[in-house]
């Protein structure tokens, strides 16, 4: 059974309150115990149980967004489920960056995340990722048809 006060955010901001949440919600007492995350093959990652082949639970991001309030749910016909091996283990060392190893996303309380040095800066959650500030221009040429007033040439003569 996973230790919740291990990922509580109250230990720093690599941890989600929402993830907390959601696997601490009173009326859900076995989260802590029967929480798994997978992976379908769509690269799609998933909290919950598998019950055969289907898994109650949901959406990882859906958790990290709403926590509570994104409530179980029987997902049936998922492609290619795997579990993610290790997860809670590495999400107790490294706090969401587990969840985002390429560094792009933007969490809520993710402006603890970095240590900004000049065009360099490194991550403070997870210790291991660093990157460069790039700066680039770009010249942009539009083009787009527009309608002209009709003018009347007042030489010409019309008959009706």
């Amino acid at each position: 059974m996973m230790e919740l006060a291990r990922i509580d955010p109250s230990r720093g901001s690599r941890y989600s309150p929402n993830l907390h949440a959601w696997l601490s919600n009173p009326r859900k007492k076995h989260r802590p115990g029967t929480s798994r995350v997978y992976r379908d093959s769509d690269g799609t990652l998933w909290i919950g149980m598998m019950d055969g082949r289907d898994l109650i639970g949901q959406r990882l991001i859906s958790v990290l967004v709403a926590g509570v309030q994104a409530d179980s749910a029987c997902w049936i016909n998922l492609k290619g489920v795997t579990e993610v091996e290790n997860f809670w283990g590495e999400y107790e060392r490294d706090g969401r960056c587990a969840i985002d190893r390429e560094h792009t996303e933007h969490f809520v309380g993710g402006e603890s995340r970095w240590r900004v040095l000049g065009n360099e800066r490194e991550c403070l959650w997870c210790g291991s990722h660093r990157q460069v500030l790039r700066r680039w221009t770009e010249m942009i040429v539009r083009e787009k048809w527009e309608s002209a007033p009709r003018e009347i040439d007042s030489g010409s003569s019309y008959c009706i």
